[in-house]
């Protein structure tokens, strides 16, 4: 079983220009700061980045996100691939969440 590398690092300081922090980062996901956006590594293509922006976020500051996104991305060299937006929901009786991408 091979051992996947990601650079949590240079995306943690892409959202961190950007103004915003990371939350949690659980396998290939990457979780904002108040759960406004998630960034995935793709595993196959390591230079991309997909963003998957929350669907309850207002939709000004969801493009503002993957503008500013995009622009810190190129300049680390990577490429920010847009994808569905997801939503998060409390699983009853646990201390867990689903998230559910559309």
């Amino acid at each position: 079983m091979a051992v996947i590398f990601r650079p949590l690092g240079k995306v943690r300081e892409m959202v961190q220009s950007i103004g915003y922090d990371i939350s949690y980062a659980y396998e290939d996901l990457v979780f904002s700061d108040h759960s406004l956006f998630i960034i995935q590594f793709d595993d196959i293509r390591p230079m991309v980045l997909i963003l998957h922006i929350n669907v309850d976020c207002d939709p000004y500051e969801a493009k503002k996100i993957e503008k500013l996104l995009a622009a810190e991305a190129q300049i680390a060299g990577f490429i920010i691939e847009k994808k569905t937006g997801f939503s998060l929901s409390q699983k009853e009786g646990v201390e867990e969440l689903d998230v559910m991408f559309h």
